[in-house]
């Protein structure tokens, strides 16, 4: 579907449930902050949307996030489900503790891409930044991903005094895996509304930290990628300049939370509520008009902020 700003909003992301097994720094005061939602579509209901808005709204790309998609116990049947629709494109953005013995099965499923959150490789430091996981699992996890063939990428949300120390060992990492590594400046999203200045560390600081030790030349994107691209020798990596280089722009997503709403702009969520869908005998009509309602909350400058936390919204 075509927006007011002339793009194409035809990626969608599914927000499958709040409930994460960490309670990372920058997204949560704890654990207990992830808590399920008591009206959490069911995966036979959520996939009924999915079909109705892959039909009557243009969807062909579909990311599954949450809180923690692998927590979500038919987690495998979504994504064959999503298949069996004709959407090829089917990817996941986990923290990869459940990883290496769920991914099989899902890549069997048609699982096709997988992007991790991985903010450090000291593991004093990851259970620090997490609160609760370990490196271990989301290292299994990458290499499980990597001997089946699927696309990995690696997600660091760089925080100035905690972990971008860790800037070049992690493009090292990324090189030696064959892995591309997205450094994420700071989002002020949940936890950071309005409170992340101090602790912002710019697209153009990550650039000159890897030029100490890489030669870096931009590559071209996707026109509507959140990363702006680069290749240094045996490798690539992309930067999320959130605040920088803002991509709203070109913003081509459509988020779906756990409990049936779209959300078309994180800056101005306004949920709408696409759940009354289900029982509608011909939703085509109805769901056309909500879907331009909500994409009309798009910015096409900047991110502004936003007190929502990310798990309630899709990563």
């Amino acid at each position: 579907m075509i927006d007011l700003h002339g793009r194409n909003i035809n990626k969608l992301r599914i927000s499958l449930t709040e409930v994460c097994n960490m309670a990372c720094t920058y997204c949560v005061s704890s654990l207990k902050d992830h808590r399920r939602s008591p009206d959490e579509l069911s995966a036979e209901e959520m996939l009924s949307l999915v079909r109705i808005l892959k039909e009557h709204a243009g969807i062909e790309k579909v990311r599954l996030t949450g809180g923690e998609p692998l927590l979500y116990s038919k987690l495998t049947e979504v994504v064959s489900g999503i298949r069996k629709m004709g959407i090829s494109s089917i990817g996941i953005t986990t923290n990869g503790q459940l990883l290496s013995r769920k991914v099989k099965k899902l890549h069997e499923a048609g699982l096709k891409n997988v992007n991790l959150s991985l903010d450090s490789l000291n593991t004093e430091n990851f259970k620090r930044m997490g609160r609760v996981g370990k490196l271990n699992k989301t290292l299994e996890g990458i290499e499980s991903c990597l001997n089946l063939g699927l696309s990995v990428k690696v997600n660091m949300v760089v925080i100035k005094g905690e972990n971008d120390n860790e800037i070049l060992e992690m493009l090292e990492y990324g090189v030696s895996k064959g892995i591309e590594i997205r450094y994420l400046e700071l989002m002020g999203m949940g936890l950071l509304h309005k409170k992340n200045e101090n602790q912002q560390v710019t697209m153009d600081e990550i650039l000159s930290q890897i030029s100490t030790r890489f030669s870096i030349k931009p590559i071209r994107a996707d026109y509507d990628s959140t990363s702006l691209r680069y290749e240094v020798p045996g490798g690539y990596f992309g930067i999320i300049p959130n605040k920088s280089a803002p991509f709203c722009s070109t913003c081509s997503r459509l988020r779906l939370t756990s409990n049936g709403n779209l959300i078309g702009c994180l800056s101005n969520p306004a949920p709408i509520s696409i759940r009354h869908l289900l029982e509608h005998p011909d939703p085509e009509k109805s769901l056309q008009k909500i879907v331009k309602k909500s994409i009309s909350y798009k910015q096409d400058v900047a991110f502004t902020g936003s007190s929502l936390v990310m798990s309630r919204v899709g990563g």
